[in-house]
């Protein structure tokens, strides 16, 4: 069973980080594949579709994992296609209900918002996408419940790959940003085709099940409304989440133009690559700190914390501060056929740094979630949305585009503070301040280093080269290491057969140990 349990949360962790490449991948596609305004009508309208998507799946996945489960564990196979057959139906009237509600009132509604007849099309796209997302999203909470995740993982890949295949094609064949949206579109029915497919061919009894079940109407109105309380707490977590990284671009075509915008589009996933290692220690924290609170072992659960914070700055802050540093050059690099993108720079900068702290909280809240408090998450990005939103009408006016990114720096920097804050009253962390001085040390002597190289691309060639050695220096001669490093390392230098480069590395971290 544990092996079974750590086999499933590793192909999660690994799919995660397959996706989430394969998700910068398509952005980045799109960028060269766009202009800028129609990049910029993409970053205006994702916002949208994430949040239609989330509000028409209704919190079902987690849900229908949750009773699935629940229901199995007690051989209570009725109970159990009762959910699933529920679930379906509200998937299936949500999709509709608000792909409809988007076609036919929001869209036009924001394009007279906005005053811009351009985005019409591309928000009615939006539509069309939303009855086929809900209902992927209904059965891959059948496969999470039944602890099937490589079939989770099946159709996240065939939607993945079918969306970007065919939004490049529809794009060369000349339909521009509605192309895109429409290549979701495809994307996501070819993802349902294939879980109709693993359902009927290796569920079949749960298949069965559900098309002999009879429902009376209160009876599902009854399973229903246990299902939509469940969901709630998950659909405004969700949302909250979606608002920080994007409520922005929601805001921004009230104040500036469509092209500005693209510049923010195009720094915000860069942004957001080092969020792929926090991600990866919240992920992995979530149940220790569960395992750890219910054994009571807080104070192995204090070390925990402290390494995984500790980790955390060690990775974040040499990735942040070149990016922040070398913003213009990173841009510059990326995007070497359109070289007035890098008029994004300032903007990556700062997003930058607030997706360092959004790090910090990635971490911590998953440590409270563990704790048993989950609501504190849940209230702490509803007031984040709420922050950001206020703050994007005063700022965005003034600053622009840039304006967008201080907002998103300051609410998480705030949600960061008050995460930390509360995480030390939960479980009374001894943070050991100084461990964290000396990486942050390293970091800012790392940051002179890189300042001093010219501005351009043969700075940006030696920081990139130089980055890692001279931060790796300044952390030996501060005594920037401690004995989990060389356990660590030995855990790595016994897997992999380059046993020089680990010889290197662990003399380095025994001279740099108090």
């Amino acid at each position: 069973m544990v092996n079974n349990f750590l086999k499933n949360n590793l192909a999660i962790l690994f799919g995660n980080v397959f996706f989430r490449i394969g998700g910068y991948i398509y952005k980045f596609l799109m960028v060269y594949l766009l202009d800028t305004v129609s990049y910029g009508i993409l970053t205006v309208v994702s916002p949208f579709q994430n949040t239609l998507q989330v509000l028409a799946a209704g919190g079902l996945p987690p849900t229908i994992s949750k009773y699935i489960s629940e229901y199995n564990a007690t051989n209570n196979e009725e109970e159990c296609y009762k959910i699933i057959l529920v679930s379906f139906k509200i998937a299936i009237l949500l999709g509709i209900l608000f792909g409809l509600i988007m076609v036919f009132f929001i869209a036009p509604a924001l394009a007279k918002i906005y005053k811009n007849p351009i985005l019409l099309v591309p928000l009615q796209c939006i539509g069309l996408i939303v009855p086929f997302s809900a209902v992927v999203g209904a059965f891959r909470g059948i496969f999470q419940g039944v602890y099937k995740m490589q079939y989770i993982l099946v159709s996240r890949g065939v939607e993945q790959i079918m969306m970007i295949l065919s939004s490049i094609l529809l794009i060369i064949l000349g339909f521009s940003v509605v192309g895109a949206l429409l290549g979701t579109v495809i994307g996501f029915f070819c993802s349902l085709i294939s879980v109709i497919f693993i359902l009927h061919r290796y569920f079949f009894d749960i298949y069965n099940g559900i098309l002999k079940l009879e429902l009376g109407f209160k009876e599902e109105i009854k399973i229903a409304y246990k299902i939509i309380s469940f969901s709630i707490p998950v659909i405004l977590t969700a949302i909250s989440e979606i608002g920080i990284y994007s409520i922005t671009t929601t805001i921004m075509p009230l104040f500036i133009t469509i092209s500005e915008i693209g510049y923010f589009g195009i720094a915000e996933p860069i942004a957001r690559l080092p969020l792929m290692i926090s991600n990866s220690l919240s992920t992995t924290m979530l149940p220790v700190s569960s395992e750890m609170i219910a054994t009571n072992k807080k104070d192995t659960l204090k070390k925990y914390i402290f390494n995984a914070f500790r980790y955390n700055l060690i990775i974040m802050v040499p990735i942040c501060l070149f990016l922040m540093i070398f913003s213009r050059e990173v841009l510059l690099v990326m995007f070497f056929t359109k070289p007035s993108y890098s008029k994004g720079a300032s903007v990556l900068s700062i997003l930058t740094l607030g997706m360092f702290f959004y790090s910090i909280f990635s971490i911590s809240s998953s440590m409270i979630q563990g704790s048993g408090k989950p609501k504190v998450s849940m209230y702490l990005l509803m007031g984040a949305f709420v922050q950001i939103l206020v703050l994007s009408f005063i700022l965005i006016p003034h600053f622009g585009v840039n304006g967008g990114a201080i907002a998103t720096a300051l609410t998480t920097l705030t949600i960061s503070l008050i995460s930390l804050f509360y995480l030390n009253k939960l479980v009374s962390i001894n943070f050991n301040i100084l461990y964290y001085i000396k990486i942050l040390f390293a970091g800012l002597v790392t940051g002179v280093f890189l300042l001093v190289l010219p501005s351009n691309i043969l700075g940006f060639c030696l920081g990139l080269i130089f980055l890692l050695p001279v931060y790796i220096l300044i952390l030996m001669l501060v005594k920037g290491f401690i004995d989990v490093d060389l356990e660590i390392l030995s855990k790595f230098e016994n897997k992999i057969p380059v046993k020089n480069i680990f010889a290197i590395f662990r003399k380095i971290i025994i001279k740099g140990m108090d």
